[in-house]
């Protein structure tokens, strides 16, 4: 049974004698260039086999390996395969993780989880191994054990800063800033960095697949109109429904010529118009799902818009690189769906974007006097804590308002802070700039208090001197 098919190389999975087994087949290349790197580097199959010999030999625990195959074929094709154990049952760590996520939970012992990855990585580099492709999807649990998986990134010059600091960026998302610390404790060297360094390019290659032609954004064409349309997300959210969605194409020729005749032939709800451009809500089917959606249809308010939107992209452009910008950071916003977009002679005439319809009010609207005074105070802390992260990753929000929030109840988690409104979002820092805003905004809710205000103050700055409610 073919388990993973990534080009280079394929995984597959066999029972013998009641008795599961691994093939990790290595096709051979055709091409000039690969045969010269084989010439040098040799048989991929071989390298991991050695590799994983290794490990056994220093004590990590690691999948065994049984055989190497050289020569293997699978159909019509030629490649070398080694030959591994099956760990059963078992799943891999970024699964399981983003799996409690979905729920609403966290793991049972989540320190003494945390504290294996960092003995498992610890036992590598004490062997003078390190580990060039360190991340959750690398780690395989088996009731209490874990194993470390993909031998082929093993190497003997011992463990690396940059090999630390991968796994940093991988477990950021489920990990506790003490389980950060005491990571970094026993793995790094030197002071902990406040932004991970090895983010930045992985984020940027995220943007770009943002621009659609992959597995996880496609490319649309309907009606005159072209864009690109999310398809899939590795690790969902667990507050955006939308998240967990597969959407092809097909979705989207099925739904969008509907929807085009419906914005211009203003049939759908006005949630917002104005100069700048209108904002609708409807109702559609993606794969197979019902989703409520905002549709937002910029308009150039000043006539200076027409040019300086050259070479930037139009505003719904920016607007969707921004949204992305922000998720694989892991803030909150709205789900972006898909950004359709009319030419004239290869200049923007007209865009659409549309976003998952979040529910709850704005935090301008919401009965802040009906909360649990706990939950009030939550709140307000995550709202800090939101802006907090936006500034600590180079940003700030211009327009950080009470009506570009809306509260999310989770029925697990409590009430969450969502963005619904990345246009104030740049790329330029600006300290407190945004809690200021959203401060001065709040002050006209009729139940907004001073307790409300520190909360806000203490989630944006929580490692600040105690402030009185009266000052």
């Amino acid at each position: 049974m073919l388990v993973k098919d990534r080009g280079y190389r394929q995984i597959w999975r066999f029972e013998h004698a009641r008795k599961g087994y691994y093939v990790k087949f290595y096709p051979r290349r055709s091409s000039p260039l690969e045969k010269l790197k084989q010439k040098f580097r040799g048989s991929p199959a071989m390298r991991e086999f050695l590799r994983l010999q290794w490990l056994q030999k220093a004590g990590v625990t690691a999948p065994h390996a049984v055989a190497v195959l050289m020569g293997f074929r699978i159909g019509d094709a030629v490649g070398d395969a080694v030959l591994l154990d099956a760990i059963e049952p078992a799943v891999q760590l970024d699964r399981y993780l983003n799996g409690l996520h979905l729920s609403g939970e966290r793991p049972a012992e989540s320190r003494q989880l945390a504290a294996k990855v960092i003995e498992l990585v610890h036992a590598l580099g004490k062997a003078k191994l390190g580990h060039s492709d360190l991340h959750l999807g690398n780690f395989l649990l088996q009731g209490d054990k874990l194993y470390l998986l993909d031998g082929y990134a093993v190497r003997r010059e011992g463990l690396r800063r940059k090999d630390v600091l991968q796994l940093g960026h991988s477990v950021a998302r489920y990990a506790t800033t003490g389980d950060l610390v005491r990571g970094w404790i026993k793995l790094g060297d030197g002071p902990m960095p406040d932004v991970n360094p090895v983010s930045r390019p992985i984020w940027r290659k995220f943007i770009e697949r943002a621009q659609g032609g992959n597995r996880y954004f496609g490319l649309l064409q309907s009606e005159g109109w072209s864009g690109v349309f999310f398809s899939q997300f590795k690790y969902p959210h667990r507050w955006s429904a939308a998240s967990r969605l597969e959407i092809t194409e097909k979705d989207w020729l099925r739904e969008w010529p509907d929807l085009l005749k419906q914005i211009e032939g203003d049939g759908l709800e006005v949630m917002k118009r104005s100069r700048s451009g209108d904002v609708l809500a409807a109702d559609i089917v993606l794969a197979g799902k019902p989703v409520s959606v905002v549709i937002k249809r910029p308009k150039r308010r000043y006539w200076y818009r027409y040019l300086n939107e050259i070479g930037r992209g139009a505003r719904a452009r920016r607007a969707w690189n921004k949204a992305w910008n922000l998720i694989v950071r892991n803030i909150p916003t709205a789900w972006p769906l898909l950004l359709m977009e009319k030419r004239r002679m290869g200049y923007v005439t007209d865009t659409v974007i549309l976003f998952e319809r979040v529910p709850g009010k704005d935090m301008a609207a919401v009965d802040l006097d009906g909360m649990d005074p706990n939950e009030r105070d939550m709140l307000f802390r995550r709202t800090g804590k939101v802006l907090r992260k936006i500034e600590k990753h180079g940003f700030s929000h211009f327009d950080a308002k009470a009506n570009n929030w809306m509260v999310y109840d989770d029925e697990k988690t409590g009430l969450q802070p969502i963005l619904v409104d990345v246009d104030g979002i740049r790329r330029r820092q600006w300290v407190a700039l945004g809690i200021q805003r959203l401060l001065r905004s709040m002050k006209e809710h009729p139940q907004y208090t001073p307790v409300d205000s520190l909360a806000l103050c203490q989630g944006y700055a929580p490692h600040a001197r105690f402030i009185r409610e009266e000052e």
